[in-house]
Formats: C-alpha cells, structure tokens, sequence
C-alpha cells in the first residue's frame, strides 16, 4: 500500500519557487502568437496508416442506463479488440477525422 505525500513543505518550497513574482512579469512582458500553433495531432510519418473502423455494434443500452449502472462483474481477462479501441476512441472524441 503506497504512503501518503504529506510533505507539505517542499511542496509550498517548490511552488514558492516557481512561480511567477509581479516583477518577472512586468519585466519581460509576454504575448499570445495567436498564428504560432502547434499541429493538433501528432504526425508519424515512417509509421502505416492504420484506419479504424467506424460502423459500431448497437449494445441495446441506452446511455443513462450505462451511466447508473454499477457494472458487471467480467468473466476471466478478455483484451480489447481494434473495434473496441476505435469505438472508445470515437466516442470519447480521440479520433477528429
């Protein structure tokens, strides 16, 4: 069983440290670069593009139903498939395209 962090002054020690004073800010004004954005993905361009489905199976539950449930017990280990990826994926609003 993990110990507690209870060790509340180097936590104020480090954060005391680090953080921004009035002076350093008025010092060294800083601006938003509103055009220098970085990719909203990553891009891997030696890897294969792997497509992932996007035509799910319907579960029959409705999804208040899901939410109030307090699950069910599973039946040994079972490990996702790619479907089961790319439905969570999609619906947790990882995959954009």
């Amino acid at each position: 069983m993990p110990m507690p962090n209870r060790d509340l002054d180097s936590t104020w020690k480090y954060h005391n440290g680090t953080k921004h004073s009035y002076l350093s800010i008025r010092v060294h004004p800083h601006f938003l670069d509103w055009e220098n954005k970085p990719l909203l993905f990553k891009i891997y361009p030696t890897l294969e593009v792997n497509r992932l489905p996007k035509d799910f199976r319907q579960t029959g539950v409705s999804a208040l139903s899901a939410i109030a449930s307090t699950g069910i017990a599973a039946k040994g280990k079972k490990l996702p498939t790619l479907d089961d990826i790319a439905q969570l994926l999609f619906f947790s609003a990882g995959v954009t395209r």
